[in-house]
């Protein structure tokens, strides 16, 4: 039986008893509203967290990614090191060049 043959039917058998016992009625009806909304809501759940699902493997790519360029990080932070003490025995022999030409003409 389909939700909305047997909806139907629980519609029907509310109007009979609602002759009976209006309160009934009103309890029965305010029992299905909760039942629909409580299918409403699973499958806003379901929904949610399948999303969830997908946006953990997007931040365990992006964490991967951040290590991966921490690491690039420390290697450059590394190899600017050298490269500024390279860049003081250059400058230091530069000095030293120029002070031994000034002592050559003198």
């Amino acid at each position: 039986m389909s939700q909305y043959n047997l909806k139907k039917e629980v519609d029907l058998n509310n109007q009979n008893l609602s002759g009976i016992s209006p309160r009934l009625t009103t309890a029965l009806e305010k029992l299905h509203t909760a039942i629909d909304e409580l299918k409403t809501n699973k499958d806003l759940s379901n929904f949610l967290s399948e999303d969830n699902s997908g946006m953990e493997d997007k931040i365990e790519k992006l964490n991967n990614e951040n290590i991966d360029l921490l690491h690039k990080l420390e290697d450059l932070k590394q190899k600017n090191g050298k490269l500024k003490d390279a860049n003081k025995e250059v400058e230091s022999r530069i000095s030293n060049m120029i002070t031994m030409y000034r002592n050559f003409l003198r």
